[in-house]
């Protein structure tokens, strides 16, 4: 058997087959995932959450069936309905899929006035963009940031809104066959960040979004400095007394309010004049030959993916401190497969090994069911944020853990308080191109309290159906529109096996590598 999966691997080799998703070419296969990453907040405050809180675990992974917040909002706010064409390609959904705010909170760790602001920024561009009841399609909008990837909250702002919308920097999927059949597959690049710090004031940082299929333009500023309560020193001075500990109940209870009232905020006064600036620089069309009307506009609530294996996985529950002292969790919070779907734009067979690797690692470096603690993990990428995969699937580590690249979160007073509030530079990628093999690529992440580390390799060339030739040019067929429905069933089947092959045959000798260094 072994040797089979020798030959296997060699004939996928020089075929240049090496993608779980069934890629083009070895240097540009690879699975995308928007998005996003771990986006944050604005200049301020936080609640207390003692490290020992922050590692403190909790011992029933079953309180994820009872799970709510804390806030009600975080629920409340209503869907953003997107249309993924790879949900379609792939037979995952052949409607538009609801993005949740809840979603945008877990991947950044906390719900704030930045990330309700940045929401709220994607929101009223997409309203433009796609006019009368459209509804928007992932992959086919271009975002401009106001500003570098680590400077200010840009790139905090920039994870949310490539969740949403797919447009990635470099991390983002290539597209692979599918990408070089219709640039509405590419991701990679479709967010793109200043070279170097602008040094604008952040009521005048404009982000602009573009229509890529219509041309049309519009961009949005966001005046958060209207938001009250207002963030005075006093509230900082708390917010390192919550990250420290050191609040009191009744100070803890006030404060709760404080920040989480400046969410809400943004919500209910979105209209507000002199808040959110749109410049509209080139009008749509009322309608276009791509873009789905939405009929029947729907809430999200009657929707359910054409493949129920993507929501079976049981979730990886996570504590993290930011929730607790901002009064929006005090226990472990579920992140789910399917959520890391729609940061990814699609199911496969490398959003489920990304989704295991982080698993894996976690169970190691948190034995005996103690709750991982996002914050406390550093994650070394076996290469560069635009090789290969590795970025899209450091897009899901990075939703998972909370380690981010540059895009992450400084932390502010929180993170000069305590290290575990700092999500910048958690996830390194390396400079250069590595330009090792993909069953080579190891995966490290270490527990940054313990120093306990652990390495992860995922041999995805064993993975079966085999991406062959012929099923390529069937990915080519299947973007452009032009596979029978005979042709689509099959390859539809072929592509959800692929994904359910990596969850099915998790533990199975030679598919994951797990190596415990300390």
């Amino acid at each position: 058997m072994k040797s089979l999966y020798k030959v296997v691997a060699f004939l996928i080799l020089v075929t240049l087959v090496l993608s779980a998703c069934s890629p083009a070419a070895v240097e540009s296969p690879a699975e995308e995932a928007a998005e996003e990453a771990a986006p944050a907040e604005e200049a301020a405050p936080a609640e207390e959450a003692t490290e020992e809180e922050e590692s403190e675990t909790a011992d029933t992974p079953e309180v994820e069936e009872g799970f709510s917040w804390d806030q009600d909002y975080i629920t409340e706010v209503p869907p953003i309905m997107m249309r993924a064409p790879y949900f379609e390609i792939f037979g995952q959904s052949q409607v538009p899929v609801p993005y949740y705010y809840e979603t945008a909170v877990k991947l950044s760790g906390h719900s704030c006035g930045a990330t309700s602001g940045a929401w709220t920024i994607a929101k009223k561009a997409l309203e433009i963009l796609y006019p009368a009841g459209e509804v928007p399609v992932r992959g086919q909008i271009s975002v401009e940031a106001p500003g570098a990837e680590d400077e200010w909250f840009v790139g905090v702002f920039g994870e949310v809104i490539t969740y949403i919308t797919g447009a990635s920097p470099k991390t983002g999927f290539i597209g692979a066959e599918f990408g070089q059949t219709d640039d509405l597959f590419v991701r990679q690049n479709k967010m793109v960040y200043a070279e170097e710090p602008t040094g604008q004031m952040p009521p005048q940082r404009e982000w602009i979004f573009t229509r890529l299929d219509t041309g049309a333009k519009v961009g949005i500023k966001f005046n958060l400095v209207v938001i009250t309560p207002v963030a005075t020193p006093d509230r900082q001075a708390m917010g390192k007394k919550m990250a420290a500990g050191e609040a009191t109940p009744e100070e803890a209870a006030d404060y709760y309010e404080y920040w989480n009232d400046r969410a809400k905020f943004v919500f209910e006064n979105e209209d507000m004049e002199g808040f959110f600036q749109v410049v509209v620089y080139q009008e749509a069309p009322p309608t276009t030959a791509d873009a789905i009307a939405a009929a029947t506009p729907s809430d999200g609530s009657d929707f359910s993916w054409d493949q129920a294996y993507i929501t079976e996985p049981e979730p990886i529950m996570m504590q993290d401190p930011y929730f607790a002292i901002f009064g929006q969790s005090q226990e472990p919070v579920p992140y789910y497969y399917e959520e890391a779907v729609k940061v990814a734009g699609h199911s496969c067979g490398a959003t489920t090994g990304a989704w295991t690797i982080t698993k894996k690692a976690l169970e190691v470096l948190y034995p005996d069911g103690e709750i991982p603690v996002r914050g406390q993990i550093a994650v070394e990428a076996p290469g560069a944020e635009d090789e290969w995969f590795v970025g899209v699937f450091g897009e899901i580590i990075t939703f998972v853990t909370g380690a981010a690249p540059h895009t992450g979160f400084i932390g502010a007073e929180f993170g000069k308080t305590d290290d575990v509030f700092v999500r910048q530079n958690k996830m390194v990628y390396s400079e250069e191109p590595t330009k090792q093999l993909p069953p080579m690529r190891e995966w490290i992440f270490t527990r940054l309290d313990t120093g306990a580390k652990v390495g992860v390799k995922f041999n995805l060339v064993i993975i079966t159906p085999i991406p062959t030739p012929g099923r390529q040019a069937m990915g080519k067929k299947m973007a452009a529109g032009e596979a029978t429905p005979e042709e689509a069933a099959d390859y539809i089947q072929y592509w959800n096996d692929r994904a359910m092959f990596v969850f099915d045959k998790a533990d199975m000798d030679g598919l994951f590598y797990v190596k415990v260094y300390e």
